[in-house]
Formats: C-alpha cells, sequence, structure tokens
C-alpha cells in the first residue's frame, strides 16, 4: 500500500511550477484518508512519509543532475542522491502525521488537527538544519498573478494552509463533509478575487529618474565555468553583452560568480574587463569568489565602477549544505568533485548597496531568495531586491523554474521589485506585485533592460511576517478543538 501512497505523491506534485497541473493536487487526499484509517502513529507517520517522498522525488530530481555536471563518472549516485533528499525533506511530512494522529476524535477534526501540524511542517523546513523550504504545497498558487496576492498578507506558508485545504477537498467530500468541501474550493477563488482587485488598484510606477537596469544572462555550461583557459573567453563575452546597443545602463548587473576568479589575485583583468562593459559614469554588480580573513573562501557579490573601485561587497550567509560546504565531509569524500576541496563560510553581515538615481539593493545570491520572511532586514528596508544566481547546475529541468517562482513570491510578499540575473536560465525582472517585467529563457544568452520599478509601503507581510500564517494555525487549532466538543456536546 505505501507504493500507491508514493505514486499519490508523485502525482500530486505535479500541481507545482512548471506544469501547474493543480487538480493534481487532490491526489493528496488518497493517503489522507489511508491515514485516518490509520492504527498507530508510526503507520500514520509511514504513510504521509512515503507520500512526501513521492511528492519531492518527482519535484526536486534535477538537484542530482549537479553530479554529472562536471563529474560524470559520478552518474551512478545520481538516483540515490535525489532519494536521500526525497527521504529527507519527506520526514517533515512524516512527523507531521505522526504528532497529528494523536489529535482528534472526529475524522473530520483530525483533518484540521493535520492541516495544522502539516502547515508547520512546511514552516519548519524554512529553517532546521539551515532549512530548504523548496516546492511549498503554496507554490501552486503561482500559477496565477492574482491569486498570488494573497502572498503579501500571509505569505508563503500561509498559501500552504489553503493549497492544503483545496487538496483534501475530495476526502472532505468522501466523508460526508459537503459543506466544508465546498468551502475549500471556493476558497482559492476568494484568495483570487482578492489578487485580481488588488492588481486592478495597483499603478505601475517606476522611478523618478526612469532608471534603466541591464541584466546580463551569459550562459555559459557549467562544465566549462570553472576552466583557467576559458576565463577570457567567458569575460569577452560578458563585457559583448553588457556593451549590447548604443545606450549602456548606468547599472548593469552580472550572475554569481560570473567572474570565476578571485579579485586580490587577478586586479588588473577585473579592472579591464570592468572598464570595457561599462560607460564613463557605470558600474557593474557581479557575482565572485572572494578570499576573507585568515584566507576563508566568500561567495560574494561586489559593486565595482568604471575606474576599477570596488563600491560595495557583500557576502553570501545562508549557504547551501553539499553544494558551497559539505557537512560530514570526512565520511562523504565521492562529493568533494562537486563541493569542493574547500569549504565557503557565510557572510557575518547583511550590507545594503546604494547606487544614485536607483537607491538601495538588497543582495540575494542564489537560494537566499527562497526563504520567505528572512530576505530583508527589517530595520532597513531596501529600495530594490537583487537575485544573482547560477543555475547551470541543474541542465533544462523544473528546478530553474521554480527558483524563478520562488523569486517571485517574494516581490509579492515584500512589496519590491526585485531583478533575477542567472547564468542560464531563467533571467527576470519583477515589479512589486511580482509582475514580470521580462525574461530571457532557459539556456539562452542575452541581455535585458528593464526600468526599476518603484517599491510599494510596506505590505502586512512585509510589517508583521508569518504573524499572519500563525493566525491560520490558531484558527484552525480552534476549529478542531471545537470540532471534538461540538460532539462531546452532542453525544
Amino acid at each position: 500500500m505505501l507504493f500507491w501512497h508514493l505514486l499519490a505523491g508523485a502525482f500530486a506534485s505535479l500541481s507545482l511550477p512548471p506544469l501547474f497541473l493543480l487538480p493534481a493536487i487532490f491526489a493528496l487526499s488518497i493517503p489522507l484518508l489511508a491515514y485516518l484509517k490509520a492504527e498507530s502513529r508510526m503507520q500514520a507517520s509511514m504513510i504521509f512519509g512515503a507520500a512526501g517522498t513521492g511528492w519531492f522525488l518527482a519535484s526536486t530530481y534535477w538537484v542530482s543532475h549537479s553530479l554529472m555536471v562536471e563529474s560524470p563518472s559520478l552518474w551512478i549516485v545520481t538516483p540515490f542522491m535525489a532519494l536521500a533528499l526525497a527521504f529527507v525533506l519527506a520526514f517533515f511530512w512524516a512527523i507531521a502525521a505522526m504528532v497529528s494522529w494523536s489529535f482528534g476524535r472526529r475524522p473530520v477534526a483530525r483533518l484540521f488537527w493535520f492541516v495544522a501540524f502539516f502547515s508547520l511542517g512546511e514552516w519548519a523546513r524554512g529553517f532546521v538544519a539551515t532549512g530548504f523550504p523548496w516546492n511549498l504545497t503554496g507554490s501552486l498558487f503561482a500559477v496565477d498573478l492574482a491569486s498570488l496576492q494573497a502572498a503579501s498578507v500571509i505569505g508563503a506558508y500561509g498559501l500552504c494552509v489553503i493549497a492544503l485545504f483545496f487538496a483534501l477537498v475530495p476526502a472532505f467530500w468522501v466523508l460526508g463533509h459537503r459543506r466544508f468541501a465546498a468551502l475549500f474550493l471556493i476558497l482559492p477563488l476568494v484568495l483570487a478575487a482578492f489578487g485580481a482587485a488588488r492588481l486592478a488598484n495597483s499603478s505601475n510606477g517606476y522611478s523618478p529618474s526612469e532608471s534603466m537596469v541591464r541584466l546580463v544572462q551569459p550562459a555559459i555550461p557549467q562544465a566549462d565555468k570553472w576552466d583557467r583557459s576559458k576565463r577570457q573567453r567567458h569575460l569577452d563575452r560578458l563585457v559583448t553583452l553588457s556593451r549590447q546597443g548604443d545606450a549602456v545602463p548606468k547599472l548593469v548587473i552580472w550572475p554569481e560568480t560570473a567572474f570565476a576568479g578571485f579579485a586580490s589575485r587577478n586586479k588588473s583583468l577585473l579592472d579591464t574587463t570592468i572598464r570595457n562593459a561599462t560607460q564613463n559614469d557605470g558600474v557593474v554588480i557581479t557575482g565572485i569568489p572572494r578570499l576573507g580573513g585568515r584566507r576563508t573562501l566568500l561567495n560574494s557579490a561586489i559593486m565595482i565602477d568604471h575606474s576599477g573601485a570596488i563600491k560595495a561587497v557583500y557576502d553570501k550567509r545562508h549557504l547551501v549544505p553539499f553544494g558551497e560546504y559539505m557537512p560530514f565531509r570526512k565520511w562523504l569524500p565521492f562529493l568533494e568533485p562537486i563541493v569542493g576541496p574547500i569549504d565557503f563560510v557565510p557572510g557575518e553581515n547583511n550590507i545594503l548597496m546604494r547606487l544614485d538615481g536607483y537607491g538601495t539593493m538588497q543582495m540575494l545570491i542564489c537560494y537566499e531568495v527562497i526563504f520567505a520572511g528572512a530576505v530583508i532586514g527589517q530595520e532597513m528596508r531596501p529600495d530594490m531586491m537583487i537575485n544573482i544566481t547560477n543555475d547551470a547546475w541543474f541542465g533544462q529541468s523544473a528546478g530553474p523554474w521554480q527558483h524563478l517562482v520562488q523569486a517571485q513570491m517574494r516581490a509579492v510578499e515584500e512589496g519590491l521589485p526585485l531583478m533575477r540575473v542567472a547564468n542560464t536560465g531563467i533571467t527576470a525582472g519583477f515589479d512589486s506585485y511580482g509582475r514580470i517585467l521580462g525574461q530571457i529563457g532557459l539556456g539562452s544568452q542575452g541581455v535585458l533592460d528593464l526600468p526599476v520599478p518603484l517599491a510599494l509601503s510596506p505590505t502586512p507581510f512585509a510589517r508583521f511576517g508569518n504573524l499572519g500564517f500563525f493566525a491560520l494555525i490558531f484558527l484552525i487549532i480552534g476549529t478542531a478543538a471545537w470540532l471534538d466538543l461540538y460532539r462531546s456536546i452532542r453525544q
């Protein structure tokens, strides 16, 4: 039977980006109905452990592609890597099922308890063991910009609550609770109506100076990226793209580790490259590895002007485990070709970049953009977010599309424009409502010149963070307790 629950979870994941087959989410009702009949916590845990494994195996399979990019001989390990990640993420589903099984005497009440603990599990994925809140159930609302607007109030985790209730519509129907089924079927439409009204009353404002930004996607294959013999060729490509056309915007942005060498060891090469890529008053923001104190390795972004002066530096604070550093390194030597022999260390401070005509900019390197409620500091709200990344590790897969959607959700949550620049797939710009301003396709090279939209006043989510999400959780717990109490009174 566990195989069928695994299959149900895998099928349900088709509701996620980039496919957005929304009815597929109803398949989660299959393990839910089995969960209601479980005879022990362990059985309940195994049911949703299997469903979660299917969900994540089908939707994060692309992570294993990184093993083969630079070390094709490791192809035999890729299925195990994909399965290991799915097991780790499914553990949160399994724990939620185990804990919630102990609550609720009526089946309908137990469903509400399950939604509460499952949603808390999705939230916990954002910070436990450094966090990996990828492919949250609420991501399905990115299917339409109007339905995504609710994230400005309740955030991505609040959308997970709504998505799960929507997924359980068949379960409520089978249990005979038709009113609940109708309510949770209509609820996403209500959110979409709210979003449509919000968008209808929005403006398309841009900064007073109509400042333009150029986003450069060089599409350099990951297998070639660190090849020193090809470094000049790669830099020439960046320069050619950056100087394309008659008018070059003052601000040019290159992707993560666009300059694949240390600035301290390649100062003249970096200065020449930037000078060739910019006009006299221009600056480039580029990703670059950097040596810190005690020769520590940092994944950084620098702003450098036409004369070669470094105007600002940001060091990535949230590193990717098994990507930028290796936990348990001595026990996993076969992963060294991917991570490298030396671990990166996290940056210690969040420093906003500033540029006249553009205001302040919050840098987010790679997957720092996926953490809802943790992308900006509340005490220093920026005018724009900039996400530089290198998705070339993951080839022509669902991964870059999923990453793009999470960047879009941060723009909606925070009410801030976001410029996303990828080495390859997918470079794009979003305004403060998450409206896409333009994009460069996956695997393509090119430039994108975009006006910088105005930031909104702080959204409810920007002001209060996940308070709206926790309010929903308390409401669900209260409803579950009332349903059980109502049964007792009726008896």
